[in-house]
């Protein structure tokens, strides 16, 4: 993880992969797949689930660890998306969000999404800005 030398603004960013999948859209699903995760010691940095409205949804998730993930996917027999991103963690010291964004806009990078929640005085974000974004999105972060 880089340290990020923003003024008042200390964060961790590093890249990582959003893996996304497609799950039936009815109750108990998630949790049946948690508990599948933690038979399988799987621990995520992130999660996100969206219902696509044609009786599915959409799961997206950062793992801890990429490789141990694929194995359970491929065992599972779960077809995977794979994106770059960024994870990006840091101490909320208020008005983060908009440094993060004036360092993005700074270098001229164009975000395909972001997802941003804020826990226990602790922020963090998923970026994406496409392949070709990956590197100057963490040298901006840098």
């Amino acid at each position: 993880m880089a340290p990020c030398r923003y003024a008042q603004t200390m964060l961790n960013a590093e890249p990582c992969t959003v893996f996304s999948f497609t799950l039936d859209d009815r109750p108990g699903q998630l949790l049946a797949l948690a508990n599948r995760f933690r038979e399988a010691d799987i621990a995520l940095r992130s999660l996100w689930v969206s219902e696509n409205g044609d009786g599915t949804a959409t799961m997206e998730c950062v793992p801890e660890r990429d490789p141990q993930f694929r194995d359970f996917a491929k065992s599972a027999e779960i077809q995977l998306g794979e994106d770059p991103g960024v994870y990006v963690t840091a101490t909320d010291h208020g008005g983060d969000f908009i440094r993060i964004l004036e360092m993005i806009a700074g270098a001229s990078i164009n975000l395909e999404a972001l997802e941003a929640s804020s826990l226990g005085g602790g922020v963090g974000w998923v970026i994406r800005a496409g392949e070709d974004g990956q590197e100057p999105l963490l040298a901006a972060l840098a």
